[in-house]
């Protein structure tokens, strides 16, 4: 691209400099010539003033003045032949002309030819002629010529070096461009093209670094998806897995039993509760899953939210996880809430981590409140657990100990997923009894 660009500079200046330097050139050759006539008819007419009446018996013999080698002066009588001076022995056509009243200038041959009677009308008693080389004003020209010919090849020269510059100029921005979208094209999506104070070549590279900004929040998005998803199958396949697994140690034992009774054994271990129970975890886990993908989208939803409806449908689904290890679940929602808008599937996914995380850290009942908190729905999560750590990001993702799988993965997804909807969660209050507080989008967010 640089070569195009300074081959395009150089033929611009080059054609400028022919397209100029051409005419002038024949209009200083013409003004050269004009002038070497001029310079002649001047001569002749200062000759003619002192030319005597008698041009052949002239009282004072005649002095024609000193002129450049080269140039000749004649004074030629009224029958066209040379008196005194240099020139043809017989008068030519200016000569002839002359003698009938027309004074004039042209070339003849390789010589420029200037007349002028002397006399008037019809008493026309002489004639002086003066030439000189037709090549002088050519000599003149060239020398002119040669001194346009060095300007034009400082023209061009600084039309080159400024064509160099500009093709730098306007080649290195879009080389970086290149190269940023090389190194994207490599799977560095943290390539970006620098600003370059080129308006055309800047909005290309705003327009890169957003579609780079916005691949590579979509591939986090979906790195996230991969374990986010893993996360919260994990539960629902250990449930699957245990039913199952209890399903058979029911039928197993039956198998044992006497002989007699072995009938009424197995009739009793009919495994079909466990069966449906593993089915409906399925289920869920079906519906976890669609969920998940199509929270996967990259534009939030803005339709209204039913947190009542959220926090009841969390009662139905946790209330006999937690009724198992004995722990309570208190759902509370206050009158009057504020408008709140958001997806639904988000909502569900953020109130099942949030349980989730209550169920296997926390302590005691599990109460779920929904509050006004200064024009915005607030739904509060805790339990009767002993706190947090003030030292533990537990919304941050970490790994734990080798074979003890991810963890905080759940709550930087439900961190995620409010924040998207454009909404916040947070720790309230780590200890005692630790509460996280989910502030809905709907109205400006406040700290409660």
């Amino acid at each position: 691209m640089r070569r195009r660009i300074l081959r395009a500079v150089v033929v611009a200046v080059v054609c400028a400099v022919v397209l100029f330097s051409v005419p002038l050139a024949v209009a200083t050759l013409r003004l050269y010539r004009q002038d070497e006539a001029r310079e002649l008819e001047q001569l002749a007419d200062r000759v003619a003033v002192t030319v005597p009446a008698d041009v052949h018996h002239p009282r004072d013999p005649m002095e024609l003045p000193d002129v450049e080698s080269g140039t000749w002066v004649g004074v030629y009588d009224e029958r066209a032949q040379l008196v005194t001076g240099a020139g043809p022995a017989s008068g030519d056509g200016p000569v002839r002309d002359a003698l009938a009243g027309r004074g004039s200038s042209q070339r003849l041959g390789d010589r420029l030819v200037a007349t002028v009677p002397v006399g008037s009308g019809e008493q026309v008693r002489a004639v002086v002629r003066t030439s000189s080389p037709a090549g002088g004003p050519l000599q003149r020209a060239a020398l002119t010529w040669a001194g346009m010919l060095a300007l034009a090849a400082v023209a061009v020269g600084v039309g080159t070096v400024l064509g160099m510059r500009s093709s730098r100029r306007l080649a290195h921005p879009l080389e970086a461009l290149a190269t940023s979208a090389g190194r994207l094209e490599a799977g560095d999506l943290s390539a970006r093209a620098a600003r370059s104070g080129l308006p055309e070549a800047d909005a290309v590279a705003t327009a890169l670094n957003r579609a780079a900004a916005r691949v590579e929040e979509l591939l986090r998005r979906e790195r996230a998806f991969s374990a986010d998803a893993s996360h919260q199958l994990r539960t629902a396949l250990t449930r699957v897995r245990l039913e199952l697994e209890s399903g058979l140690a029911e039928s197993d034992g039956a198998a044992a039993a006497p002989s007699p009774d072995s009938l009424a054994a197995r009739a009793s271990a009919d495994p079909s509760g466990a069966m449906h129970a593993a089915l409906a975890s399925l289920t869920a886990m079906e519906t976890t899953v669609d969920d998940l993908l199509a929270l996967a989208r990259d534009v939030p939803d803005q339709a209204p939210l039913d947190v009542a409806g959220l926090l009841a449908d969390a009662e139905r689904r946790w209330h006999g996880e937690l009724a198992v290890v004995s722990r309570p679940l208190r759902t509370t929602v206050e009158e009057g809430l504020p408008e709140a808008v958001g997806s639904a599937r988000a909502g569900r996914q953020v109130l099942d981590v949030l349980l989730s995380n209550a169920l296997v850290h926390g302590r005691g009942t599990v109460t779920v409140t929904a509050r006004d908190a200064a024009g915005v729905v607030a739904v509060d999560v805790e339990d009767e657990g002993p706190g947090l750590s003030e030292r533990v990001d537990v919304f941050a993702r970490r790994r734990g100990d080798e074979g003890g799988g991810d963890h905080g993965i759940g709550l930087a997804l439900a961190r995620s997923l409010v924040e998207t909807e454009g909404g916040r969660l947070l720790v309230s209050r780590r200890a005692p009894h630790p509460r996280f507080t989910w502030l809905v989008a709907g109205g400006e967010p406040t700290d409660p």
